[in-house]
């Protein structure tokens, strides 16, 4: 993630996907204000990169992308999703 400043934020995360990656890095941001990342916003634009290649997810279609998993996740997948925060 790229703050208002120009600074550049970043994580490792294991993710089945780009969006999933995004997700991640929201959680980790959210979970614990002492690591010193700025809190994402849907106006955060988020950068993944995989192979070399980099993937831009915007917040506001991370933000449709939880929405739309958490109605449709079932079973103890749905319980761990809805356990992570959002935008």
């Amino acid at each position: 993630m790229t703050a208002a400043g120009g600074r550049r934020y970043s994580v490792d995360v294991y993710a089945a996907s780009t969006f999933d990656a995004a997700h991640l890095f929201v959680a980790h941001a959210k979970a614990d204000p002492r690591n010193g990342i700025p809190k994402p916003t849907v106006n955060s634009d988020f950068e993944v990169v995989l192979d070399g290649h980099v993937y831009r997810v915007s917040g506001k279609s991370l933000q449709r992308w939880i929405q739309k998993e958490r109605e449709e996740r079932r079973g103890p997948a749905a319980f761990v999703f809805s356990r992570r925060p959002t935008l």
